[in-house]
């Protein structure tokens, strides 16, 4: 049984940041209110379900900020194409973002959807009268989310207001911001919680597990650079059953969701119930009619283009790496049955498909390579540079690639960087790879004035205003102009 993502709506269960009183007097004909919900096992069950919902909205965009944020991605040359969302996108790639944009309000402001949800479930479930190991099911999930909801947060905009129980009014709605290391505290609770009440493996496919709550865990000691606890929650992962697929193409086909190497998978479901994703029309080129790329016609010039590998990213695999036919196409047939030679993103493309922007790829969050590549930067930091070698080279193995060479803790940490970037690239993880160890000045400086060279459609004033204060971005402006006691984040 795969996990279906329903909406519930109900008391407490909307977002924090709709404080407007029109919205909040909406009274929907059939309505869940706490009279007559959150009783039986089934009512937490579904509302679990609820919370992961807001994760399909999040993740619609997230490779804007995650990968065209770095070196790893550009857009498209269409000078017809401007404003709305083609700016916002054009902006953050280029760190000329602003705190009006869609993209970061679409992430901030669906991560408190999330975290309304999960806390409508955390302030019941404790006393809810269902059955032990349901409790702890749903407690397991829901802190996980909660969890994983405030880490998309920090990470991205660092402090922001800590709301941990349910909003009942719009009274309550205005926080302040916390510290940064007061959200990360709130984290590590939860996902500690969560590690010690979920299951190594759910009966509901798609449903977070021990494994999932482990690799957050190890991935926020990382950022925190605490690395002995980072070793104990990455190598608890490595003892849950996982393994790495033989083929990487197949880790990302729909027909292979929730596979060995998958620890935690955004779920998404073709078809007219609303639940679908378009990765493979968002990254497939803005051509008039994709019919020969992705089996179904339909004019892609204001949906395609995004997420444009650079050919910085292109030049870094290694010969004979396996990777690369699976992740970058190279050339394409357009409509006219004309070959045209240009790069994208095929690692979520798995044609035919029978509607236009409309697919069931899943989106991959953490998987086994990743914790294994993680596992291996953590012990190289701890001067266990001998520990961490095997684990750089089960993931070059599966690559079709020789053993590495490196051995020197300054070598091997240049080595997993790269392997980091040419195994997970397209998955959300290099902006914050580059961030967390350091490195984003010194190679979003380089790359900026490199890819200025070689595109002449980048702007000039694109890449000038690389500095620290760009690590996070903009509190959105509509959440700072309904909330008085937020504030900016320095440099917008």
């Amino acid at each position: 049984m795969k996990l279906k993502i329903m909406i519930i709506a109900g008391l407490g269960l909307t977002t924090l940041g709709s404080c407007k009183k029109s919205f909040l007097e909406l009274s929907p004909k059939t309505r869940v209110t706490e009279s007559n919900f959150f009783i039986t096992a089934a009512d937490y069950e579904q509302a679990v379900v609820g919370a992961y919902q807001p994760l399909q909205t999040l993740y619609s965009d997230a490779y804007v900020m995650g990968e065209m944020r770095s070196d790893n991605a550009t857009y498209f040359a269409s000078p017809g194409l401007q404003g709305g969302e083609f700016t916002d996108k054009y902006n953050i790639s280029g760190f000329l973002d602003v705190s009006v944009n869609g993209v970061t309000s679409n992430k901030y402001v669906n991560c408190y959807v999330g975290i309304a949800r999960t806390n409508s479930i955390l302030v019941r479930i404790d006393n809810a009268n269902i059955d032990a190991t349901t409790k702890s099911n749903v407690k397991g999930q829901t802190q996980f989310l909660r969890a994983f909801y405030y880490f998309e947060l920090v990470q991205y905009f660092g402090g922001v207001p800590l709301h941990l129980t349910e909003v009942t009014s719009v009274a309550q709605t205005a926080l302040p911001r916390s510290s940064a290391d007061d959200v990360y505290k709130q984290i590590i609770a939860d996902a500690t919680s969560a590690a010690s009440l979920l299951p190594a493996k759910q009966t509901t496919l798609g449903m977070v597990t021990k494994g999932a709550a482990e690799t957050l865990l190890g991935y926020v000691y990382m950022t925190q650079k605490n690395y002995a606890s980072a070793e104990t929650a990455l190598t608890a992962v490595t003892q849950l059953g996982y393994s790495l697929l033989p083929s990487y193409a197949a880790i990302f086909d729909p027909s292979n969701k929730n596979n060995a190497e998958s620890i935690f998978e955004i779920q998404y479901l073709e078809g007219p119930q609303g639940l679908q994703s378009n990765f493979a029309f968002q990254f497939a080129p803005n051509i008039a009619n994709v019919i020969n790329i992705l089996g179904v016609s339909g004019n892609n010039q204001t949906t395609g283009g995004w997420n444009k590998p650079t050919p910085d990213l292109i030049a870094s695999y290694e010969p004979g790496d396996k990777r690369k036919a699976a992740t970058i196409a190279t050339s394409y047939v357009d409509g006219d049955g004309n070959t045209v030679n240009d790069n994208y993103v095929i690692k979520y493309t798995h044609p035919p498909y029978t509607q236009f922007n409309n697919t069931g790829e899943d989106w991959m969050v953490y998987r086994y390579a990743d914790v294994l590549l993680l596992l291996g930067e953590c012990l190289n930091e701890e001067n266990k540079s001998t520990q961490s070698i095997p684990y750089l080279n089960l993931v070059r193995a599966r690559a079709g690639l020789a053993a590495t060479t490196a051995s020197s803790q300054d070598g091997l940490r240049t080595a997993i960087a790269h392997e980091r970037r040419v195994e997970l690239a397209f998955e959300n993880h290099r902006w914050l790879d580059l961030v967390r160890t350091g490195q984003a000045i010194t190679v979003m400086t380089a790359f900026g004035a490199q890819i200025k060279q070689q595109e002449n459609y980048i702007p000039a004033a694109a890449y000038t205003n690389i500095t620290s204060n760009r690590f996070i971005f903009p509190i959105p402006q509509s959440e700072i102009d309904g909330n008085h006691l937020l504030t900016q984040n320095p440099g917008y």
